[in-house]
């Protein structure tokens, strides 16, 4: 069995996905303020974008894991040759497969209260989600360690690379403080803070299908068409028949 992945349709596709869960989520917190019950509503929290172990947050580790799958593609190939940036392709891999666990896991809350409990910062106003603070100090630490890496990429990767990543980040991040003072100030039942968390949530989708759609282009355009071929057996083939 043999097919083709084609850069725009995979693009496509997770665009349409996002689409079909944004359009649940925004029947579901419609449903939350009318109905004004939060028992009813925990029936139904499966497919709010705040919530962590649920569809959303599901497609979003499966996002960020095919993207760290296309990233060791990329990193194995490399280190067979004398690029300069082969080692950046690995740790860039081993970050998506992080990211992609604690998406799941919801890692990065642990990570906060961790933080929060050595009482460094005090957790309030746009801090009040603490796992923000070690998280941004590595963030800096990635662009001053890619910055070379990113400007050696080729013109269009390079674009995409930037743009897909400051939408993630812009939304896991920066959209994040505001969402974070929102809830400070005014508990998580507001409607502004359903707003924010909804736009975070959006970006971080949306820049990882992006980046998706970055990666497949850089293997494009360095081999040609991506094809996946899956072997059958003798047995199988002949069954099939």
């Amino acid at each position: 069995m043999n097919f083709t992945l084609d850069p725009k349709r995979v693009l496509g596709v997770l665009l349409g996905i996002i689409f079909v869960l944004f359009a649940l989520h925004l029947t579901q917190t419609v449903a939350f303020f009318y109905i004004d019950d939060f028992e009813v509503f925990e029936e139904i929290k499966m497919l709010d974008f705040d919530y962590e172990h649920n569809l959303p947050a599901f497609y979003s580790s499966v996002a960020i894991l095919f993207c760290a799958a296309l990233l060791w593609c990329i990193s194995t190939e490399k280190l067979q040759t004398r690029d300069p940036f082969k080692l950046h392709w690995c740790v860039l891999a081993i970050i998506f497969t992080y990211l992609g666990i604690d998406e799941a896991l919801a890692l990065h809350e642990k990570v906060g209260d961790f933080f929060d409990g050595l009482d460094l910062v005090k957790s309030e106003g746009f801090l009040y989600f603490a796992w923000v603070i070690p998280y941004s100090a590595i963030m800096i630490l990635f662009v001053m360690f890619y910055a070379k890496f990113v400007l050696a990429l080729p013109r269009q990767s390079m674009i995409l690379f930037v743009g897909s990543g400051g939408l993630f980040v812009g939304g896991a991040m920066g959209v994040e403080v505001f969402s974070a003072r929102e809830a400070d100030l005014y508990g998580y039942d507001s409607i502004v803070y359903h707003v924010l968390y909804t736009i975070e949530e959006l970006c971080e989708m949306i820049g990882m299908a992006l980046f998706c759609f970055a990666l497949l282009r850089y293997i494009q355009s360095q081999h040609g068409h991506i094809n996946i071929n899956f072997a059958l057996s003798a047995e199988q083939e002949h069954s099939e028949k």
